[in-house]
């Protein structure tokens, strides 16, 4: 997994003072945890889900600034 390439000062949200928030939804625990500690070090809030519904949950109550699905999860034709 490529690390993100962003600096604190990119990610700052000068109208609310806050940085964004990012809803990361990966399946594997250990692509998650890391995926995790990459957005975070970049100054990110971050929510983690480990399935599509687990990521509904959170859409129900949140409305995140970015959602990054893996590719693992993302499966349109699964019902």
């Amino acid at each position: 997994m490529a690390a993100a390439v962003v600096s604190h000062d990119t990610v700052a949200d000068p109208e609310h003072g806050m940085p964004p928030w990012v809803l990361l939804v990966f399946e594997d625990a250990d692509q998650r945890q890391a995926a995790q500690e990459e957005w975070e070090s970049a100054g990110f809030n971050v929510e983690v889900a480990s399935s599509d519904v687990d990521a509904a949950g959170f859409l129900a109550v949140m409305t995140p600034s970015l959602i990054v699905v893996d590719g693992a999860v993302y499966r349109p034709d699964r019902r």
